[in-house]
């Protein structure tokens, strides 16, 4: 039996000609009861709406506000008008629901108590646009305004954004002739909407960062660091895989198309390392991935199973695991490479050795230095006994001039 989603999302986007820009714009600033007569007017997913007399809608909220004041509703239309004079185009999101999987997570109750949790849905549509915003690189550009739409049928969140420099943060294509900017969400990017959309109002993200934790540290580091080198069949096989290696160690890395007939074998290595060093940790994330992934079947259905080439979010995951480390271990035998060429490079023979033993013995002193050293001890010595030299003449002549002043008349002591 098909498993039906339990959030839909879809994205469209409306060019600056079109009528439904101009009647969003006015959209904005509007009351309930006016908002409500005008949905077909702007919405791009008329096939959504269901009759006038059902619907309930919120107040506007965005990434800051989750009812927009009237001067916060002002600044938010002017930068649409001036988003539409720079020709940007507005994406319209629908965020939709399977009623009965909103009440499964406590999020929606029917009844004489009616009750939506509106903080739950409005937290997980900013993370969304966030994403959204970030994967398509609109930055500080980006404006937006939200509301829910809720009534026995399905409820469903509608999200306008626009850009306020499309020229700054989007590529131009010609369409028809015409120069535009290109405005198509590409896919990775929707799917990174929905998924961080529906693990923030299904609270997944305790689990979802253990599974990071155990993919990156847990498992792939501390598996590594305990060592395998007691273990002869892994030895081998790293051993085996070293001699089939390409010689270049620059196409090393497990993504590289050089890498795809060895996958098998490191995958294979990398298991063995697991189960061996961490065998409780592979468990506890086998078990928190086989949860995700069945969280994601319900959430978004089989539909998105198929459009990703059949893969789950636990194959998904697991390959990155592999990943992972088969480049660690990849990374380990290019070192272990690369310190053997080394050795060999610096292997000295017994000739090498015994001169490098004579010339320790050789004196501390070269003769060039030697000869410098006596050069200054001779100039020293000379100076010294010119000196001396001086000092003796000086004193000759203070005795000649005693005794020629004691001989000259009438000068006698």
């Amino acid at each position: 039996m098909s498993i039906a989603a339990g959030i839909v999302l879809k994205n469209k986007f409306v060019s600056p000609g079109d009528k439904r820009y101009q009647a969003a714009i006015d959209y904005l600033d509007k009351d309930k009861s006016k908002r409500l007569n005008n949905l077909d007017k702007f919405f791009a997913f008329e096939q959504e709406l269901t009759t006038k007399d059902a619907i309930r809608l919120t107040a506007i909220f965005d990434s800051r506000q989750d009812a927009l004041n009237q001067e916060r509703k002002g600044s938010l239309k002017q930068s649409f008008i001036e988003a539409r004079e720079k020709n940007s185009p507005m994406w319209q999101t629908v965020f939709s629901f399977d009623n009965d999987y909103l009440r499964e997570l406590g999020i929606y109750r029917m009844g004489e108590h009616n009750f939506l949790d509106e903080a739950a849905l409005r937290n997980a549509t900013r993370l969304a646009m966030s994403t959204m915003i970030e994967d398509m690189g609109l930055g500080q550009t980006a404006e937006w305004g939200a509301a829910i739409h809720f009534d026995t049928d399905n409820i469903h969140v509608h999200v306008m954004t626009v850009s306020k420099d499309p020229d700054a943060v989007l590529d131009k294509m010609t369409y028809k002739g015409k120069e535009v900017f290109r405005a198509k969400i590409p896919p990775k990017a929707q799917r990174s909407m929905k998924s961080k959309f529906g693990n923030a109002i299904a609270n997944r993200d305790p689990t979802l960062a253990r599974i990071s934790f155990l993919l990156r540290t847990e498992l792939v580091s501390q598996s590594l660091e305990k060592g395998y080198s007691n273990n002869l069949h892994v030895m081998r096989g790293l051993s085996q895989l070293l001699s089939t290696l390409p010689k270049d160690r620059r196409v090393w890395k497990y993504g590289n198309q050089a890498m795809v007939p060895f996958r098998e074998q490191l995958d294979s290595l990398s298991r063995e390392i697991l189960i061996m060093n961490n065998p409780d940790s592979l468990k506890e994330l086998d078990v928190l991935l086989t949860e995700q992934s069945n969280f994601f079947l319900k959430a978004y259905g089989e539909a998105a199973v198929k459009t990703n080439n059949g893969k789950t979010y636990k194959d998904n995951q697991y390959e990155a695991l592999y990943k992972n480390m088969g480049n660690a271990l990849l990374k380990e035998l290019s070192s272990l490479v690369v310190r053997d060429e080394w050795k060999t490079k610096n292997q000295y023979t017994p000739e090498d050795i015994e001169k490098y033993i004579q010339k320790k013995r050789a004196p501390a002193l070269t003769k060039k230095a030697l000869n410098q050293i006596n050069m200054a001890l001779n100039e020293t010595k000379q100076d010294y006994l010119n000196e001396l030299a001086y000092r003796r003449e000086e004193f000759r002549k203070e005795q000649e001039r005693k005794r020629q002043l004691e001989q000259e008349p009438g000068r006698g002591y």
